[in-house]
């Protein structure tokens, strides 16, 4: 009997009287990476969180307790989602999409919304705090690979091709531009160009709307003088030291203190309410403060095991176009944005709201994230042709 995962036109079914071919090595090294990064996160969060805890609450342990609620339910939906069904993974993408993009709208709303540190990306709904912008990057990824299974024979035409995916990305990324979040923005567009590189587009419509993007973003950019503050931080934090610079400023000392092995975990100062997002964007910092170049390239080098064993299963399912296009999504969705928040924290990039995947405190993320992880080991599982 043939093994059939019925997804139509797409040569993934065993030849009659064949065994299909798993790739158990990278199901395995990616559940390792998991392991490892849900370890450091839960270690460093503690770290960066207790002395926030004991003050907000009288409880040193608040924070983390959370956090790791947040894991377990997000370990728990992960789970769930390697038992499932490709075909029935893409169907979810258009729901993800649609609700979060909802979710997006809502959080404009001001009853709704709630407003932290000059931006308004979460939403209260009673006793839980969502930020759309996390699950709106899982939908976009799934729709994409969706639409490239769809419509693979019309990508290298724009109007009758691109022109529906460009504008959906479009106006995801003007709701997210209004909260504003700007980071989410720019790793939307390059998970987007890079999912339908990979599926046959042509690099010159790619370009051509890579170019558009670019121009609208320097435009805002030119016209925001809180955005030109912050490049201008980027650029030299000392001239402002106690101001746009503050933070960055504050994560150079943290990681440029840590020296090879680190102060010790619990025994970083930074934390202590001199660097603002301790726990969130700026944890990495804290890795650095605490483990020193060891715990940085530790963590850095599980990101990239994560991206090779991602590219891998990508290049398996190649026969596929959609389920190679879903591939390379979910991994950029896990290791670019890891890879951008080292570089805001080194200083290599200007500051943006981008929280550590898997690692950083943030329900939202860890949940997002989990689930991304969960559907790459499940296409790491796909059968395919011997």
């Amino acid at each position: 009997m043939q093994n059939s995962f019925a997804i139509p036109g797409r040569a993934l079914r065993p030849r009659s009287g064949s065994k299909p071919k798993f790739n158990l090595g990278v199901e395995a090294l990616l559940l390792v990476c998991c392991v490892a990064l849900l370890g450091i996160s839960v270690l460093m969060v503690l770290s960066t969180t207790a002395p926030l805890s004991d003050q907000l609450h009288s409880d040193g342990l608040m924070f983390a307790k959370r956090h790791v609620l947040n894991i377990i339910a997000g370990v728990v939906v992960m789970f769930a989602v390697v038992r499932a069904q490709p075909r029935f993974l893409l169907q979810l993408g258009p729901f993800i999409l649609l609700c979060s993009v909802l979710m997006l709208v809502l959080v404009l709303v001001p009853s709704l919304g709630v407003k932290a540190g000059g931006a308004q990306r979460w939403l209260s709904l009673g006793p839980v705090r969502v930020q759309p912008g996390e699950f709106v990057k899982l939908g976009i990824v799934l729709y994409i690979a969706s639409y490239v299974g769809r419509q693979e024979e019309r990508l290298s035409t724009l109007a009758g091709g691109l022109a529906i995916p460009f504008g959906i990305v479009g106006a995801v990324v003007l709701l997210l531009l209004l909260q504003p979040d700007f980071g989410t923005s720019a790793v939307i567009g390059l998970i987007v160009f890079a999912q339908l590189l990979v599926s046959g587009a042509r690099l010159t419509h790619l370009f051509g709307a890579a170019l558009l993007g670019g121009s609208a973003a320097w435009l805002m950019i030119q016209s925001s003088a809180y955005r030109l503050r912050r490049i201008q931080a980027f650029l030299d934090p000392f001239d402002d030291p106690s101001n746009t610079g503050y933070q960055l400023i504050q994560s150079l000392i943290a990681v440029g203190s840590g020296g090879v092995s680190g102060a010790g975990l619990g025994a970083g100062q930074q934390k202590l309410f001199y660097l603002p997002a301790a726990h969130t964007d700026f944890i990495f910092a804290v890795i650095g403060e605490e483990l020193g170049l060891i715990g940085c390239t530790a963590t850095l080098l599980i990101f990239a095991v994560i991206a090779f064993a991602g590219l891998t299963i990508s290049m398996r399912l190649r026969d596929s176009s959609e389920l190679s296009a879903l591939a390379v999504g979910l991994t950029l969705l896990l290791t670019l944005p890891a890879f951008l928040n080292m570089m805001v924290v080194t200083g290599l990039l200007p500051t943006k709201g981008l929280v550590l995947p898997l690692v950083g405190y943030g329900g939202s993320a860890m949940v997002a994230n989990l689930i991304a992880l969960g559907l790459l080991i499940r296409l790491a599982k796909v059968p395919i042709k011997p």
